[in-house]
């Protein structure tokens, strides 16, 4: 490794620093050793010759004229002369240098030190290393050397003190070099080693790549002719799939959600009277719907493009040749081909009017039934109060107790019929909602208190927040109340607490009923609310009903723009609740 320009010069300076030591460090011994009668002294105004005698004046002539520090010492250690040098070594006004004890400008550590070497210098010469402290407080590293001199006024100690600091610095600035060149030589080593690691390591690792390429080659025609047979395979089931589309007379469509653009099978095209050939767009597509639904089939779409919904809706169409109506369902869901984002929404149409006429076929046929049974339980009904009140007045309980569960098997079947009228109703759109202001607790405390008056099989506890006005259909949220009171009496055992609360919420009135019946599996909770919908177990066995009540407390809780909801747990009980609008939350 090269040395740098600075770095020779540095080992230039260092060498002259040396020598000038070396010299001066001669002389003062020639001096005090009387080996030389005169010196040629180097003084800021050149070089002067001295000529060394018994006399203090010569000496201080001399060592005025020296570029060291020079001083004398008594036996108590104070300055007796010093030249101008020392005074500017200690940054002090020569008059506060001569007089003061030499150890004050040392420190308290050193002075000991400082105090053995000079009682020592009275017997013998001598030379030491130390730092002496400056009128600022920096240390600065100096040699002194001590010698006995006999001068007109008696005995001294003389010392001369050669400032160490540039020497010291280059010194310390060269040992700084050697270091650095010798972390330079051991970096390039190191880099050098690492290089030919490097080069011996991508050696193996392109050789062993070459053979991880051969391999890949051979695996590479493997999995095209893989490729192959699945492509061959999945035209063979996309065949399948639209000969069973063909048969089951499903259209299919692909919607670009960006630019609008349909891609429409035939059997779409032709439920829908689109062009058979030309290209079709989304606005075409809308043109099919019936106004009726058009707001609802819109909504449908958007839910499932910004909330990832499935699509799943039955609509009315009218063809757009023929201007037939049928009833169709669409499924589907949204579906993303690169990225992040969702572009694009698969979806089947079946045409399903046949079915929907039957259903309809059959709503009007519940519909009529349930008519017709109203008119001879309602007779019924009639002549059992009457005998009611001849059985009180004849004193005959046991006619009396009899009539009681009759009274109540009509008030059950009464209420199947009364949900099965207005599943009718409501599906056929001809359930009207009659919305007025009430305060919630009063329509509770109504029902809750006809439910203590009139039955004693169960502990209801019941806890209201008055001023909780809510804009409703009395009757029909009464029938849900009525409804879920009704289920948890039926579910839970006799003599069981049931708890009936209302409070607010935010910007809601929240209904809530607990039991500590059998519980549902979580498995059921979200089929709950569906139509005929009831949960298969051997506990329900004993349990009567069809599965419309809930069904039916959902529709009408959401047509009033509230939520309706379950938790339960099997062998816990069950909680049922729905919120409703506050008209002014606080």
């Amino acid at each position: 490794m090269q040395k740098t320009n600075e770095h020779i010069s540095l080992e230039r300076a260092y060498e002259e620093l040396r020598i000038q030591l070396e010299e001066a460090n001669d002389i003062i011994h020639a001096i005090r050793s009387g080996e030389v009668d005169a010196l040629i002294v180097d003084g800021e105004n050149g070089r002067q010759l001295f000529t060394l005698k018994s006399a203090d004046h010569t000496y201080r002539i001399f060592i005025e004229q020296m570029s060291q520090s020079a001083l004398t010492l008594d036996a108590s250690a104070r300055i007796l002369y010093c030249n101008s040098q020392l005074a500017k070594l200690l940054s002090l006004p020569l008059e506060k240098v001569i007089g003061s004890n030499f150890l004050t400008f040392f420190s308290k550590e050193d002075q000991a030190i400082i105090r053995e070497i000079i009682a020592v210098a009275w017997e013998k010469d001598s030379r030491t290393e130390i730092n002496i402290i400056s009128s600022a407080g920096i240390p600065l590293p100096v040699q002194l050397s001590l010698k006995v001199l006999n001068l007109d006024e008696g005995t001294a100690l003389s010392i001369i003190i050669t400032d160490l600091s540039e020497l010291k610095k280059n010194q310390l600035l060269l040992e700084t070099r050697n270091k650095e060149l010798e972390a330079t030589r051991k970096t390039a080593d190191e880099l050098n080693e690492n290089l030919e690691n490097i080069v011996r390591q991508r050696t193996r690792e392109l050789e062993a790549t070459n053979e991880e390429l051969a391999a890949v080659n051979d695996l590479q025609t493997e999995i095209n002719n893989q490729l192959n047979n699945a492509l061959h395979a999945l035209k063979e089931s996309e065949d399948n799939l639209q000969s069973a589309f063909d048969a089951a007379e499903l259209g299919s469509c692909n919607l670009d959600i960006k630019t609008g653009r349909v891609e429409a099978s035939k059997r779409f095209r032709e439920l829908c009277g689109l062009p058979l050939e030309e290209e079709v767009n989304w606005k075409m597509v809308m043109e099919c719907v019936d106004a009726e639904h058009l707001s609802d089939f819109e909504q449908v779409f958007k839910d499932c493009i910004n909330l990832r919904k499935p699509l799943d809706y039955t609509y009315l169409i009218r063809n757009l040749v023929s201007s037939e109506h049928r009833w169709v369902r669409i499924v589907g869901k949204a579906k993303r081909s690169s990225g992040a984002d969702f572009d694009s929404i698969y979806a089947v149409l079946m045409d399903v009017t046949d079915q929907k006429r039957d259903e309809q076929r059959k709503n009007d046929f519940i519909a009529m039934v349930s008519h017709e049974l109203k008119t001879p339980l309602t007779s019924m009904k009639g002549y059992i109060q009457v005998m009611q009140l001849k059985a009180k007045s004849n004193q005959n309980d046991f006619a009396d107790k009899a009539l009681q569960r009759a009274e109540r098997q009509v008030n059950k079947m009464t209420s199947m019929i009364n949900g099965f009228l207005n599943l009718s109703r409501l599906e056929s759109g001809k359930m009207l909602m009659d919305f007025q202001p009430i305060e919630m607790s009063l329509l509770l405390e109504e029902v809750v208190e006809e439910y203590i008056a009139t039955v004693n099989s169960h502990d209801i506890k019941f806890a209201f927040q008055p001023g909780l006005f809510v804009n409703v259909d009395k009757d029909k949220v009464g029938h849900v109340i009525n409804n879920l009171i009704s289920n948890a009496m039926k579910y839970s055992p006799v003599d069981s607490e049931i708890t009936v609360e209302c409070y607010p919420e935010g910007e809601t009135a929240v209904f809530r009923i607990a039991d500590h019946g059998m519980g549902i599996d979580e498995n059921d909770i979200p089929k709950l609310f569906e139509r005929f919908y009831r949960v298969e177990s051997n506990r329900m066995t004993t349990v009567a009903g069809f599965g419309i009540g809930l069904y039916l407390s959902a529709e009408i809780i959401q047509r009033h723009g509230g939520k309706i909801w379950a938790e339960s747990e099997i062998g816990k009980g069950s909680v049922f609740y729905f919120s409703l609008p506050l008209l002014n939350p606080s």
